[in-house]
This record gives C-alpha cells, structure tokens and sequence, in this order.
C-alpha cells in the first residue's frame, strides 16, 4: 500500500465522520449506532496514519506493502459508505417535514456490518504494522511470512471461537465414540443407494424416516464416516433429546459453520469473513444465521469443478421444538439455490407428524423419502442376524466357548427382534457382562416369556431381563429393597433429567457420592453408556429404554418403574437446594456492572457455574411443572415455601446465572409458565411476587441479557418502588448511585419497550399470538418473540418503508411497500414466497387534498372473508389479489382515486378514504356486487377503524370526539372525547374493546358493552395500535423511533389510571452543587419553577410574567437570574428563595444571560444589540456596551474583566461580529466581521489569546498582544476551553472533543462523547478532566503530570452511565436524552419528551470496584 492511498482513505475517512456527525446532530434515535460507526472509522484512521508515519521512516515494509488489495478495498468501501450516508431526502420533504426528514440511513444490523468491516480492516493492518516494526527491528525479513501466517491463524481461531458449536452433535465426537456403526454385510443395500444418492443428489434432500430402535442413527453415522472418509462430508448435527446442547436447534448452524470452516482453507477464509462482518448474527435467528453462516459464505468461495458435498442430520424429530423443525426443513429446501458446490442434505427421523407435514410441503422434485418399515422384514432380519453372529462369535472366542450359540438359537433371537436392531444391540450387552456366564444369560433370554405386549414385547422383556440381573443372587430382601431404591434414586433420575450430566454433576445434584452413582450403574452397561472419565455425560443406549422405565404397561416390575412424576418432584427439590446454597452475586467476577457475558469464557463459566448448577438453573421449574399438581404444594409452591423463599432470596443470582449462560429469555417463558400455574392456588403472597417478578424480567431482559451485573443495577434502580423484587434486594443497589432516580410507584400497564433495528411503521400480530411482525422504514421486516420481546428474525426483501402487512388466514403474512411490491412470506421460516408488482418501483403518486398538504399514496392492504386480499396500489387504484391465481386484478374503482384503504368488514365489504381535489369521503364498497355508496357524514374526521361486528370508529377533527358509525343500522353514536386531537383507533379482535391514542399524550381503551373507558397511560407521539389476538395486549409504535411499547390492554376498575400528563418542560438549569433546578413550561403555564433535590420539594417561584427567555446559576451557585417575556431581569438568593430582585426592565427580548466564572458579573445580551452588565452584589448596574445587531453569545474572561459579545444580523445569509471589551473600562480591544456562523469564544486564563470559531472549519486564536493571528482547522465547532496553563485547546464538534497544542497547534487528542449536547466545555481545577453537560471526560495525558484521578469521571454515553472508560448503569429508553443534558457536582438531568430525569453519583473518587 502507498502512502497516497492512506492518505487519501485517511481524508475520505474524515469526510465521512463529517457526515455521520450530522445526523448526530440532527436524528433523534440511532445515537449508539451513530457514535460506534464514528469511532470505529476514527480507530481505523488512526491505524492508517501510524501506517503513513511508518512509511516515512523507512520504504522496507514487505507486509504492509503487500496490503495493496486491502487498500484498494477500503477506499472502494469508505466511499460506497460515504453516498450511502448522503442525504436522500428531497427538498420538497425537507420543507415539508424539517429536520425529521433527515433519517439515519442505516439500520441496526448495517451498522454492525459497516463496524466489523472497519474493525477487520483495522486488524489486517495493526497486523501488518506490528509485523514490519518488529522486522524493522531486528532485521529479521525472513520470518515475515511466518508472522504474517501465524498473525491470520490466531484471527481466524478467535473468530471460528465465537461460533456457539455443540461438540457432542458431532457424529465423531468424544462422546460419541462407543457409538456403533453398521458392521459388514448389514443395509448392504440402503447402503449403495445412499451411496449413489450422495454422489449426485438427483433430489437434494433425502428423508429416511423410522420407528424407535429401527438403526436410523446407526446408518447415518455409518454414512458420515463413509462420507468423510471420501471427503465428501462438509458438515453433520446428530440431535439427542438427553443432550441440552443436541436437544435443540441452539447452535445447530454454528456447528455446521464449523465444520464448514475446517474443510479447506478457502471456506475457513470466506467463513471467518462473514463471522466479522456479523458477529451478532449468532444471537439471531436461525435464517439469519443460516443466511449468513451457511449460504453466503458457501456462495462466495469459487472452489473448482463444482464439488458434491453432504450434510448429515440425525434425529431430526429430538429437535425439540415443532417450529424449529419447520425451519430446518424449510432451510433444508434453499440449498437447491446454492451455485457453487452441489449440496445434499441427509435427515433422518422418526414420522413424527409435524416432520411428514412439512417433507410434504416440499415438492418431490426437491426430496426423496425412504421408510424403514417399507423395506422387507425378512431382509431386516437377515441384518439382525449378521449382527448377532458377529457378536456371538466375538464373545465366544474371548470366553473360549466353542460351538456356541447354535444357529437356531440365533434365528430366534433375530426372530424375536421384530426388526429393532436395539434389541439385538442390547442381547449383545447383556450377554457380553463380564461377571456372568454367557450361556447361563443367553438361556434366561431364550426361556423368558413377553413382559410387554404390542410390538415392543421382546424389547421389553429383555429390558426387565437386564434389570431383574443386575440384583446379584445370594441378598436378603431388605438388601434387595436398598438396592431398589437407590436404582429407583439414581437411574430413575437419569431417564427423567431434560440435559445428560456425568457421574460427578449428578453426584452433586443428587447429594450422593460418586461411588453411589458408581456402584448404581455398575451392572447396567447394557442399557448405558457409562464412560470412564466422570466428567462426560451418562448416556442412554437407546432412548427406548426411558420409554420403557416410565411405562408400567411395559415396566411390570414395581422395583424398577419410575414414578416419573415422583421423580420431577425429587429433582426440583434438588434443583431448589443447589441453587439457594451456591447461586451468588458477580459468580463469574466480571470486571465492570457493564461488561457483557462473553467476557467469560466457557471455562471459567464452567468452573465458577459448574455443570449440575447450570442444569439446575435451567430445568427447576419443567421438573415442578413435571410433578404431580397436588404434590406442588408439598413440594414448595405456596406462601413461605421452598419457591417463595428463592424468589425472596436468590431471584437475581438467578437471572446473573442465565445470563451468563445465554438463557435469559428462557426465564421469561419460565417465570410466565409459573404464574400460569399459580392462578389457581391460593397462595396469594407468592402469586404476587410471581407475578411481580415476571414484570421485572419482562422490563429488563434486554439489559440483563448485555450485562448480567446491571440486574442489579439497572433493573433494581428503574423498577418501580414498590416493586415486591426491588424491597427483597433493597440491599443490593449500587452504592455509588447516591440519588435514587424519581421513578413510579407501581408497574403501569405498559409491560414492555422493545428496541428494534429500525424505526417501525407498520405492526401486526400473528394471529397464534406468538408473534410481532414490525414493518420497518428501511424495507425490512423483523420478527419479534411476542412473549419475550426477543429478537426472532429478519425478513429482507423490500427496498423501500413497509407500509403495511397483514396476516392471512394460513398464517402467511402480506406486505406491501413504497417499492411498489406486494410479498407473501412463511413468517416462521422468513421465506418470500411471491412477489407482485403493484406499481413502478420507487413511483409516488401525490394526491390533491384540501390546504395546501400534498400527500403521496401509502399502499396498504386488507384480508378479504374468503382469504384474498384488496391492494391499495401506488397510483392510488384498488386491485383484488386472487390467492388462488397469485394475480392482481384490474382497477375495481376506477373513476375514483383511492387515498385510503381502511379495511374490510365481515361481509366484504371494503371501507375506502377517496378524495378529489376538494374534499375526502368515505366509501363502503360491496366486494361481491361490485356496488358502492358513499357514508353521510355531517362531519369532518381524522382517523377511521373497521371492528369485526360492523361497526366504523371515526374521530372528528374539530372537537377531538370519536363517534361510531352502525353500518347495518346506518346511524352514528358518540362514544367519548379526547382533550386533544385523536392521533389513532383500532378494535380488539372480538370488537369488544376500542384503543385511541391522542395528541394529549394519553392511550386510551374504551370498553363498548359498558361504554366506559380507562386511561391505560401516558406516552408522546405513539401510533400504529395493534391487539394481539386475544385482546389482552396492545403493541404501539412511534414514528421515527426505533421503540415499540407492549401494553396490557385489560384492566380492572381499581386499577383505572386518572393521572394528568406531565408538564411540557421548555428550559431547565442546574446549580452548580447539584442541589437545585430550576424549570420553565411551555405554553400557557409560564412559570419558573425550582425543584429541590435535598428533600425533594418545589414551588413556583415566579408567575405572570410572560414567558422566561433565559436563566442562569451564579459559579457558586448562591444566586439565580432569570429573563422575563415581560421585559425584567430577576435575581434571587438560593439560599432564601425570598422575592426576587428586580436588575432591569424593558430590556426587550434577552437572549443571552450569564455570570462571570467568578461571580462578581451578570451579563444580559438582548436582540437591540445591548449587553447591560450588573454586578449581583451590589445589584448596581455596572456598563452598557452597544452593538449594531442583536447578541447572539457573551463570554467573560476567568477574573471578569474582559467580555467577548458575538453578534449577528436577521438576514440571509447573516453578518457577524465579534468584540472584545474591558468591563472596568469599557474600551475596545478586539473587533472583527470576518465571522461567518459565530458559535462559540473562548479566553485564556491569562486574557493575552482568545479563541473563535471564524468559518465553517476554522477556530482563529488570535493575541492581543502579539497581534498574531493563527488557525486551526475544527469542522462545526460549538464549545472552545483553554486549560488552567493555557497550554491546551479544547474544541467540541458534535460529539468530539479535540486538544490542540497552543506551542504547535497540532491535535494531540480525540475525544469521543457520545453526545452533541450544549456549549458547556472547561477543563477541571486539577487538569485531569474536561467538564462539559454530559459529564467529565479524563485526559489521556492529564495536564498536570503525575497526579493521581482524584474524583470520579462519571459521564452519559448512549445509553450508559459511565465512570471513566466503565459502563455502570444501563439507562432505559425512557431515561435515554433526546433533548438536552445538564450536569454538575454528579448531578445529571436527562430531558426527553418536555420531561426531566434526574440521578446523582458519588464523588469520593473513582469506585474502586464492583459489587
């Protein structure tokens, strides 16, 4: 690489921060993906100037120059992101919409990909820079290649690390390795045609289906080897149902990706590729994960000859989940699209239902299907018999037993196998224990009767002959029953756990020693798998054996048949003891309340968590749920019982735990499951901690799932205060949070906000309920779990917003898009199964209405009763899609233009919005006549819903009520009224129930049988309702923020909610100690308000006297001043708060007000020019400076006796000024007009330089004693600080803060914020900090050397609070500035929505550690 193309990526790269810091500036939302884009392009051009410094000293480096094609990539990258990033908008939107036009271009997941390709390309070249220097260094050339290549391996191994691969689904696997295979001259047949199948892949799927105990797994692993063997086998997931890690589809693509990425260097190259691009994509959904671990990184790599390859998955149907199976399937179906190799897949399973349901959705074309039970029984039991006679003639060579067994022998056992090779598999074992005779064992099998019945007789019987065996001849029956008992303890156990656990995890969790499990299982070989090492799992030979054990039509013995639902109930007694005595807080000693579970590696997790604790957290409550009902009481399901005193006691070591482990979305589906079980009960206490609980995961999952540590932080801080969960662990809160955040008293009815990738503009339930679909503005769609709010997938297909979807009644989901396109997908599998053109892609169609306001057609959709669809196309016509013919139909209204399709009524009939150039009217269109009239209306309406049982909610214009239209009777009757215009309506599913959300900030629900309405709570600019299918929940969204909000939609009377909506904050200050603020409101409430934090008081301290212009605190924080409307200044003491004095009146409209940094000085600047100067003392007025345009900044020097008064003219484009005056003199030392955007002014504390911003990308620091005049170059400064010494030069653009050298005027240090909030910037007493409104920000290299961080830098970053470089309290959307940050003595005030927030932490220092 040249060092002229790392400059020119270096200014390229400088350009595009430029941009990105504007919609910073400009967005609302997407403030962290902003700021991580930002800095990872900053950290990449970092790299690249050390890499240009590099250059300069010496033009030997062999490895850094071999980068050319990296180069060449990254400026080919950083340009394509530089047009993406261009603002789209065109002017008629900006004019029309302002600065909410101006949209954040890139959602969530493309931030992600843009952040790892930097970060990849940051890494190629540390790499590369690390290896010249140390060659520079020794003078060692010939060993670059080998650090080159050593550097490349140790990348790939940690990115291949990041997989969550299952080690024991590997056909191979340790854990596997006593697994049989096929033995010689067995399924020769199937064999070959598997063989020849896997060869050419006439159809690229092959199902081989069959009962328990028929081989599947032996022939699939037969096949695996074979496959790998001929290097034809690229990847293999044998699912088991005893395995937690194999009983799930979990980590199924990331096992195959990694196999994938072991098969040759060019696929582990093009997999470590996709894992950096998308390293969250593991967290995501399988088709995601699939997409982007299997299909893109298999598509990419250009391998010759185009090669066969197979994928071997055994056991499909222990997948565990019937929609996961559905997904695989479907996934299974797409390799048909893979061009660059030639992709089989293997399944076999048993016909479970929902298997043989969706292989016969898959045309035929595409798979074949073989059942075992269609291949002859007489060449299954020539099979058996060639196994019994190999395994016969093994034994009887070891134990020296010649012309043994007789041939007839063995036909009768082939015989009695009934074509389940388990059966022949376990007579092997039984008779092959070493401690007894073979022939005496061989003889019991022979001359014992059938147990069982049905086909599994046989099997039976030589189960309870293995069983009976295994009491050792010779014990008294007390002996025996010992013996029984434990069998029953221990083995009843192993066939009743959900997760396989080694000898010693099951030793722990059981309470025994590892000889009594030892000693359990000694003579049991024959139904186990009992390794050696007592850290790997326990394994059953054969899952029938479980069926067997728990059946007591086939288990007849009473000694041995588990009780499985007694044992669910021992073991979740076990589980409840294991995690009350070792569950604790910060297990895994993470470093920060902040850092994320993958800080700890799966070792460590392991060592600190062991195996029988992570199972116990995991299973608890399916091993409650699995007793008996009438024993759960029993068991410690009631008030003060075993479950009462784990939530009161170890809940959050609890929720830690699953997060470490990655299951924290399991807890709420289990923490849901154990609430439902309690609705019945009358343990009242525990039903509402339950419950109480339920809601704390619901509203902090998120967080908790980022950083286990913030569950007691976080979670604990915002729940509500009388949250039962935030009274049991009072104790737990941080203790450097010295203010408790003002918070609610109770959960609301708002259960959960949700953060999408994108801003939505359209939602929909499934109509299962288990689903969110959330239509985004970037054309995606993405799949919400609606239970735990969890991210599902993503459905990529649209290019442009989706403006509607709707699903159908098969489940299918519609949508359609400004792109001009209608698209039917498989929302469980994200599959796009047609899409039709409903207009020119990109096309708008703007429609006349009244006023002035142009607005382009939103296509949208509607379900017909038969199951088609009505299409509101771009060019504002109606079309009918036909299911049957996938087709769009002509214009079904064409002498009218279609602005609205609001939807269908229950005999099809359409409501539709037409509007011509003078007005709008509602239509009822009759879909099957064809016919259509228009609705009389003696009023103008705003929005319109359509309920189930013909009825029409519209809400008026002018009033803000909300009538119903009776379609059958043709009236209308008033239902209620909002304070303020009705922004949305929309009917339960049952039509019982109507929700509305208003401009007053208020969601309403609107009970139609009784004709009362509840008031379910407050939020600001919240749309698109939606009900689930039940009707007891409500999901609303907002435009141009990325948050949904689920709501509880049934309330009872006593919870009937009557609060006011807040006041619109327009102004707040904060003192300097932290200990006031002071508010203003907008519109009619023109008070000044103080809010006390010491004791939590407040009163209005002035009132009736026209809006407050401006306020400010004194430096010491003793005296406020306000500017009035009215035309006063005001002073106050706040130490009394007594009347205020009056400094001045009829000083017209102030627009800047402030103190000197020492107090002696307040300054008013008003828009006549005039600069009036009051010393607070003495409340005398000290100077008047007079200027030709109205005042737009002021800035004292540090002693006060210097003022720099920016002013500015009211035109287009405006003239500037800039003086600098001497208060005690009142002469002039300074003017210019060379000012172009005057912003900000900075003096230095020896008052010789001041700093200003001059252009667009210059800061003039000119010396009033030299004269001199120099530059730096500091794109869109706001905030300019000289340090104590003078020596530095702080300057903010956004959310950067750059140090300039005042000796060199060369940068020395970047700083990155987080947010571009306010002007405040000064350095702090001691050097070591810069202090600005979202807090203290330390310096690489403090001013004064040598002294130690003496206080704590806490600052506000996205959406975390920090203390340094440490993230310690996750704040919630809600708490999250949008509007402003104020910050003092560790004091922060947060403004979001007209509202602020307040918290306070400790200065005693840094904290020293975590809690």
């Amino acid at each position: 690489m040249e060092a002229g193309t790392a400059t020119a990526i270096v200014q390229l790269s400088t350009k595009v921060s430029s941009i990105i810091w504007k919609y910073y500036s400009d967005v609302k939302d997407a403030k962290s993906s902003i700021t991580s884009l930002a800095n990872e392009i900053q950290d990449f051009s970092n790299v690249l100037q050390k890499f240009i410094e590099l250059l300069q000293r010496s033009s030997k480096i062999p490895v850094s120059a071999s980068l050319e094609p990296t180069s060449t990539q990254a400026l080919t990258d950083i340009q394509t992101l530089k047009d993406k990033l261009k603002p789209g908008t065109g002017d008629k939107a900006m004019k029309r919409l302002g600065k909410r036009a101006l949209k954040w271009p890139l959602n969530k997941k493309e931030v992600g990909e843009w952040v790892e390709r930097f970060a990849r390309f940051k890494t190629t070249l540390t790499v590369a820079l690390n290896t010249d220097q140390t060659s520079l260094t020794l003078n060692i050339d010939d060993n670059v290649n080998q650090l080159k290549q050593h550097q490349k391996a140790i990348e790939q191994d940690r990115l291949l690390a990041k997989l969550p691969s299952a080690v024991e689904a590997s056909f191979d696997s340790y854990h596997r390795q006593h697994q049989t295979h096929c033995i010689k001259d067995t399924r020769v047949e199937l064999l070959q045609q598997l063989q020849e199948w896997s060869a050419s892949h006439d159809r690229p799927i092959y199902w081989l289906s069959g009962m328990a105990g028929t081989g599947k797994s032996t022939i699939a692993r037969t096949l695996a080897a074979q496959l790998k063997d001929s290097k034809t086998l690229w990847g293999n997931f044998f699912f088991s149902r005893s395995s937690g890690e194999a009983n799930n589809a979990v980590k199924f693509v990331g096992t195959l990706a990694y196999h994938l990425a072991n098969v040759s260097p060019l696929l582990k190259e093009s997999m470590c590729e996709a894992i950096s691009l998308h390293e969250d994509v593991t967290r995501q959904g399988l088709r995601e994960q699939w997409r982007e671990l299997i299909v893109r990184p298999l598509s990419k790599v250009r391998l010759s000859n185009r090669p066969t390859v197979n994928i071997v998955v055994d056991a499909l149907d222990e997948c565990g989940s019937d929609d996961d199976i559905r997904r695989l399937l479907q996934l299974f179906v797409e390799v048909k699209d893979i061009t660059t190799v030639n992709l089989g897949v293997f399944v076999t399973s048993r016909p479970e239902f929902v298997i043989s349901l969706g292989f016969g959705k898959i045309p035929e074309i595409i798979h074949k299907n073989l059942d075992l039970r269609d291949i002859p029984p007489h060449v299954v039991e020539h099979d058996i018999l060639v196994l019994l006679k190999r395994e016969f003639g093994r034994i009887r060579l070891e134990r020296k037993l010649p012309e043994w067994p007789s041939e007839h022998d063995l036909q009768s056992l082939a015989q009695r196998s009934n074509c389940l090779f388990i059966y022949a598999v376990t007579v092997c074992r039984y008779v092959d224990n070493i401690d007894w005779n073979p022939k005496e064992r061989l003889s019991e099998i022979l001359d014992s009767g059938h147990t069982g019945r049905g086909g599994t007789a046989e099997l039976d019987s030589m189960y309870m002959q293995v069983l009976r065996s295994s009491l050792s001849d010779g014990r008294d029956e007390e002996e025996i029953s010992r013996l029984c008992d434990r069998f029953k303890r221990i083995v009843g156990s192993i066939v009743t756990l959900f997760d396989e656990l080694s000898v010693s995890a099951l030793a722990e969790l059981l309470s025994v020693t590892d000889e009594s499990v030892d000693a359990a299982l000694n003579r049991l070989h024959s139904v186990l798998n009992i390794p050696v090492d007592k850290e790997s799992p326990i394994r059953l030979i054969h899952p029938s054996f479980h069926d067997f054990l728990i059946d007591r039509r086939r288990c007849q013995d009473e000694r041995f048949c588990a009780d499985e639902p007694l044992m669910h109930g021992e073991l979740f007694g076990k589980c409840m003891e294991v995690m009350t005595t070792t569950l604790k807080r910060n297990s895994c000693h993470l470093s920060t309340p902040g850092s994320p579970p993958q800080d700890v590696d799966k070792k460590s997790l392991d060592t600190q968590l062991p195996r029988h604790v992570q199972y116990a957290c995991n299973y608890w409550l399916d091993h409650l749920a699995g007793a008996r009902p009438d024993s759960r009481t029993q068991l410690g399901l009631r008030d003060g019982g075993k479950v009462h005193v784990f939530f009161e006691k170890s809940f959050l070591h609890w929720l830690e735990a699953m997060s470490l482990m990655g299951n924290m979305s399991h807890t709420v589906l289990m923490v849901t499951k154990l609430a439902s079980m309690l609705k019945m009960d009358n343990s009242h206490s525990l039903q509402a901690l339950v419950e109480d609980a339920r809601r704390f995961i619901l509203s902090n999952r998120a967080v908790i799932e980022e950083a286990p540590l913030q569950v007691y932080a976080s979670a604990l801080v915002f729940s509500p205060l009388e949250s039962l969960v935030r009274k049991c662990y009072q104790d737990q809160q941080p203790t450097w949070l010295n203010r408790q955040p003002t918070v609610e008293r109770r959960w609301g009815n708002r259960v959960q906000t949700v953060e999408l990738d994108h801003e939505a503009s359209s939602i929909a339930f499934s109509p299962n309920g288990k689903y969110i679909a959330a239509g985004l503005w970037d054309g995606n769609i993405q799949s919400l779990d609606a239970a735990t709010g969890a991210s599902y997938s993503i459905l990529e297909g649209h290019s442009r917003v989706v403006t509607k979807m709707t699903f159908l009644h098969d489940g299918s989901l519609a949508s359609v898009s400004r792109d001009g396109t209608l698209r039917l997908w498989e929302p469980v599998t994200g599959v796009n199964r047609s899409v039709l053109n409903i207009d020119s892609p990109g096309s708008e169609y703007p429609l006349p209405f009244l006023g002035d306001f142009r607005e382009p057609v939103a296509p949208s959709l509607s379900v017909l009763p038969m199951g088609d669809l009505a299409v509101l196309c771009l060019d504002g016509r109606l079309r009918i899609w036909s299911r049957e013919q996938n087709s769009l139909s002509d214009s079904i209204l064409p002498d009218f233009k279609t602005r609205r399709l609001h939807g269908c009524l229950p005999q099809g009939t359409l409501v539709i919005e037409s509007v011509d150039a003078r007005s709008a009217e509602l239509l009822l269109f009759d879909i099957n006549t064809r016919k259509f009239e228009i609705m009389e209306l003696d009023f103008h309406y705003d929005t319109v819903a359509i309920s189930p049982d013909n009825v029409i909610a519209l809400s008026l214009k002018d009033d803000w009520k909300i009538k119903l239209y009776h379609v059958v009777a043709r009236s209308v009757s008033e239902l209620g009224v909002h304070s303020q215009r009705v922004e949305a309506l929309a009917f339960s599913p049952d039509g019982s129930s109507l929700v509305s959300i208003g401009s007053d900030e208020t969601i309403r629900l609107w009970d139609l049988k009784k004709q009362a309405q509840s008031l379910i709570g407050s939020v600001v600019s919240y749309k698109h309702p939606a009900f689930s299918p039940d009707g007891k929940q409500i999901v609303t969204s907002r435009p141009f923020s990325p948050n949904i909000l689920i709501w509880n939609a049934s309330l009872r009377a006593s919870e009937i909610l009557t609060e006011s909506p807040p006041a619109n904050i327009d102004m707040v200050e904060l003192s300097p100690c932290g200990q006031y603020i002071a508010t203003t409101c907008l519109g009619k409430e023109n008070r000044l308000r103080i809010h006390n934090l010491m004791d939590a008081s407040e009163f209005v301290l002035i009132a009736d006297c026209g809006q407050v212009l401006e306020m400010s605190f004194s430096p010491d924080g003793k005296r406020l001043a306000s500017a009035s409307e009215d035309g006063t200044i005001r002073l106050w003491d706040t130490s009394t708060w007594g009347d205020g004095v009056i400094l001045g009146s009829d000083l017209h409209s102030v627009r800047v007000l402030d103190f000197s940094p020492d107090g002696k000085h307040l300054a008013s600047g008003n828009e006549k020019g005039e600069v009036w100067i009051w010393s607070p003392v003495t409340e005398d007025l000290q100077s008047i400076f007079k200027h030709r345009w109205g005042i737009m900044r002021m800035t004292f020097s540090v002693d006060g006796k210097r003022i720099v008064v920016g002013s500015s003219s009211s035109g287009s484009p405006p003239e500037s000024f800039l003086d600098v005056w001497d208060t005690g003199t009142r002469q002039s030392i300074y003017h210019t007009d060379q000012v172009k955007n005057y912003t900000c002014v900075a003096v230095s504390h020896d008052q010789k330089s001041f700093a200003y911003k001059s252009t667009e990308d210059h800061v003039i620091i000119y010396n009033s004693e030299t004269k001199e005049q120099r530059s730096i170059s500091s794109s869109k400064c706001s905030a300019l600080a000289f340090s104590n010494d003078d020596k530095l030069l702080a300057s903010r653009a956004d959310a950067i803060i750059e140090l300039w050298s005042m000796e060199t005027l060369q940068r020395t240090e970047i700083i990155h914020t987080g947010y571009s909030d306010g002007r405040r910037l000064s350095f702090t007493a001691d050097g070591t900090c810069l202090e600005t409104n979202t807090g203290l920000f330390q310096l690489v290299q403090p001013e004064v050397e040598g002294v130690p961080k003496s206080r704590s830098a806490w600052r506000c970053h996205d959406d975390w609070m920090m203390e340094g470089t440490r993230k310690m309290l996750w704040l919630p959307p809600d708490w999250r500035s949008s509007e402003g940050l104020k910050h003092h003595n560790g004091v922060f005030v947060l403004i979001r929505e007209r509202q602020f927030r307040c918290l306070q932490f400790t200065q005693g220092g840094p904290v020293p550690g975590i809690e």
